[in-house]
């Protein structure tokens, strides 16, 4: 019996991923961040993190709904930065570079 639940999830997992197109398959794997660069932006960012955790309701179930843009929107901006900076997909000017996204992260299948 277990070995037969174990073919049928072989199967289905195997069902799924046929049906996946390259990109979305690169796309998924791509926008991975490394735990390592997560956790040295976490720990560059570590008084802001915490801010954030305890006063902007994106995160915080408790609190009221109403996001404070001017006080959150900097932090996540700063944390996201660091991660893309990390994962060589922000220019100098700290903006996006999508040929960066589409060479490192997508590694050119979705073109």
């Amino acid at each position: 019996m277990t070995r037969v639940l174990m073919l049928l999830i072989a199967a289905a997992t195997a069902s799924f991923a046929a049906g996946q197109s390259p990109c979305k398959i690169a796309f998924w794997a791509g926008t991975q961040f490394d735990m390592t660069a997560l956790n040295n932006c976490v720990s560059q960012h570590k008084t802001e993190y915490e801010k954030f955790i305890a006063s902007c309701p994106a995160i915080n179930a408790t609190l009221p709904t109403v996001n404070d843009a001017a006080r959150c929107d900097p932090i996540l901006s700063n944390f996201s930065k660091c991660l893309l900076r990390s994962a060589k997909l922000l220019k100098p000017d700290n903006t996006f570079d999508d040929v960066a996204f589409k060479t490192i992260a997508l590694k050119k299948k979705c073109i």
